[in-house]
């Protein structure tokens, strides 16, 4: 191929004229599974774009999506880029005031959607003074026109190409606009994870994967919309799919992926056809990690992939590696996240909450001591939309090059390998030191009845009150589980801190491998008496 690598596009008309027959996508429905060839995806890429260009979109317009996974978001994002547009992509589980202010941040002057959004566009007010076409995704006839929008130039590598929004989990969404080159180098660092080879069927519950799977020659099953919290996914109807579709490659959260190998376990069955398990949003836990292996045939791997909206791909850990760094993390050493993806250049730096404008080696922590992880490098997005004081906060300026602070706590090994330690906003600094989640709750999470825990602070800022909400396994004696964590929070590691239960942690709407510690830390403060601030 000669096309520009970061040309997903041209990627994917490069497969379509190579290979028009071979199945570019499964889309799966209530009642039955939709085929799309190659060449049957560029006729909906094709339709829409020709759509699109009638209703006014031209280079350089922003277009935001609020369209649910399938076809048509494919069809959308790769028509927007066939136009040079910018695609603004927004996920609509962060609710109507998150959705209306990302739309105000990123000022969009086409909306694409569904008919509900267009409704709550109008009724909320959503970009009313940025927005001047709208495009509704009603019915099929959005693509059934099939003149073929003359060929745009190729994309300019520091031109546009899409602005992605961060999930809210760690604070409220915020904008990440990338460029052509920058997806360029986030394109090359797909490739290192041995997983989207041609001819491999990828079934992956993160959209971008469905987008980007096609232009790499992998055929994308997308399973069909689940509802919002990961929790309530049905590990069933995903097993019966990963079997029936012949699944190669998975990508999963870890969350979604302990709940589909628990579902495995109970009924004895094997994913045979899975040779890769991709998983990313969260560390990995070894508990997870082990039970999954389980369901898995002898040959398969799980990797685990480290990075975040700003910066997608960092560093990756393979079973191997999680394996035999399983009995450091039980002891408190953190989370191994890998050897770091080439390209990238990351380095750790002492902890503050301050900007940091500048970057000077004087910043950097010998290797073995936690600080926050920053990243460099030719995937790195630009600044937030619309947002100087947290773009301030998590960019150094090295010379011209951009540094992303990543808000993680972690260290650099002898070896190079990164490690996690938490993030750096959920640090509980007591008076006697500082305590860092990923150090404690794994040591809590390897004690029988126990299936996950948190560490919280309560009580003031400085001399705060580290307790440990624990949720315990279902048919675990609590009482028991609850005494040997105790046991444990009394060692100096955990820091004395106390111990509650609680029924289900809380986690964020999107991402269930998250914890939403802040308000367990309310919830813990409510419970011994102590007011949280």
């Amino acid at each position: 191929m000669t096309t520009p690598l970061f040309d997903v596009v041209a990627m994917t008309e490069h497969w379509a004229r190579a290979h028009p027959d071979t199945v570019a996508c499964r889309v799966e429905r209530r009642r039955h599974t939709e085929t799309l060839t190659y060449a049957q995806l560029d006729d909906l890429i094709t339709g829409a774009a020709t759509r699109l260009a009638r209703a006014g979109v031209t280079p350089g317009t922003r277009a935001a999506v609020l369209v649910p996974p399938g076809r048509d978001l494919v069809a959308v994002v790769l028509a927007l880029l066939r136009l040079r547009a910018v695609p603004v992509l927004i996920d609509p589980g962060l609710g109507a005031r998150a959705v209306g202010a990302c739309l105000a941040e990123a000022a969009p002057e086409a909306f694409v959607a569904v008919p509900r959004a267009h409704l709550a566009r109008v009724l909320l007010g959503w970009a009313r003074d940025s927005v001047r076409t709208t495009v509704t995704l009603a019915t099929r006839s959005l693509w059934l026109a099939r003149t073929r929008h003359p060929a745009q130039p190729a994309p300019d590598g520091d031109g546009p190409a899409l602005i992605v929004f961060t999930s809210g989990s760690t604070g409220a969404p915020k904008g990440v606009p990338y460029r052509h080159r920058q997806l360029a180098g986030q394109t090359e660092l797909l490739a290192h994870l041995g997983a989207l080879e041609p001819g491999t069927t990828l079934y992956s519950t993160f959209p971008p994967f469905a987008v980007a799977a096609p232009s790499m020659g992998c055929q994308a099953i997308i399973p069909r919309r689940t509802p919002s919290r990961p929790e309530r996914t049905d590990p069933a109807a995903m097993a019966r799919s990963i079997t029936a579709h012949h699944v190669r490659a998975l990508f999963a959260a870890p969350a979604l992926l302990d709940r589909l190998a628990r579902h495995c376990l109970r009924h004895d069955r094997i994913l045979d056809t899975v040779e890769v398990v991709l998983t990313a949003g969260a560390p990995l836990p070894f508990p997870v990690l082990r039970r999954a292996r389980r369901c898995l045939p002898p040959h398969a791997d799980v990797r685990s992939i480290y990075g975040s909206t700003e910066c997608l791909l960092v560093s990756m850990a393979d079973a191997a590696e999680l394996t035999a760094t399983a009995e450091a993390t039980a002891r408190g050493a953190g989370t191994c996240l890998g050897g770091v993806l080439p390209g990238n250049k990351v380095r750790v730096i002492r902890i503050t909450d301050e900007a940091i404008p500048h970057w000077s080696d004087d910043l950097l922590v010998p290797p073995g001591t936690v600080g926050e992880i920053t990243v460099a490098g030719p995937a790195v997005g630009d600044p937030y939309l619309a947002r100087p004081y947290e773009s301030a906060l998590a960019r150094i300026d090295d010379h011209g090059e951009p540094v992303h602070r990543m808000g993680d706590l972690g260290l650099l090994d002898e070896q190079g390998r990164l490690w996690f330690a938490g993030r750096k906003s959920e640090r509980v600094r007591t008076a006697g030191g500082e305590l860092y989640t990923d150090q404690v709750e794994p040591i809590v999470n390897a004690l029988p009845g126990v299936r996950r825990s948190a560490l919280v602070g309560v009580g003031p800022p400085g001399g705060r009150r580290p307790v440990l909400c624990v949720e315990c396994e279902p048919g675990a004696s609590r009482r028991e589980t609850l005494e040997r964590v105790r046991a444990l929070a009394a060692t100096d590691g955990a820091g004395g801190a106390g111990v509650l239960a609680h029924p289900c942690l809380p986690t964020d709407v999107r991402h269930a491998s998250k914890i939403r510690r802040p308000l367990l830390a309310r919830w813990a403060a409510r419970k011994l008496g102590l007011e949280e601030r």
